[in-house]
């Protein structure tokens, strides 16, 4: 029984962290972005990442970045301003998305640490 139970435990670990960079993150939900009408959901976490650290949309969707941690994050365009905001802990940014493209973004706060996303849009 506690065997059958550890299984399952590694497989829903396992499957989080294969789902945190696919390119087809769904997102999630849950505060901050509920009632946002967001079609994808994309936490900035308290472990420094973006997840999903990437996503495939269409254009006209619309994307929230929600920051589940405590401290501040941005959402910050690697070239130009297509994204831009600072996110205090608990707090939400949302963008639609016009046109295709592929748009790569980082948190300059984080960014040295690795926390970059993509948001591909067909």
């Amino acid at each position: 029984m506690k065997i059958t139970h550890i299984v399952g435990v590694a497989g829903v670990i396992a499957f989080a962290a294969c789902g945190s960079n696919s390119i087809y993150g769904g997102g999630g939900g849950g505060a901050p972005c509920d009632g946002q009408g967001a079609d994808v959901v994309v936490s900035a976490t308290t472990i420094l990442t973006f997840a999903p650290e990437s996503i495939l949309i269409t254009a006209g969707k619309k994307v929230c970045w929600q920051n589940v941690a405590s401290f501040e994050h941005t959402v910050t365009s690697d070239t130009g301003t297509v994204l831009q905001s600072t996110l205090a802990g608990g707090t939400f940014y949302t963008h639609t998305f016009a046109s295709t493209g592929t748009v790569t973004y980082h948190c300059t706060i984080h960014q040295a640490n690795g926390m970059v996303g993509k948001v591909v849009i067909q």
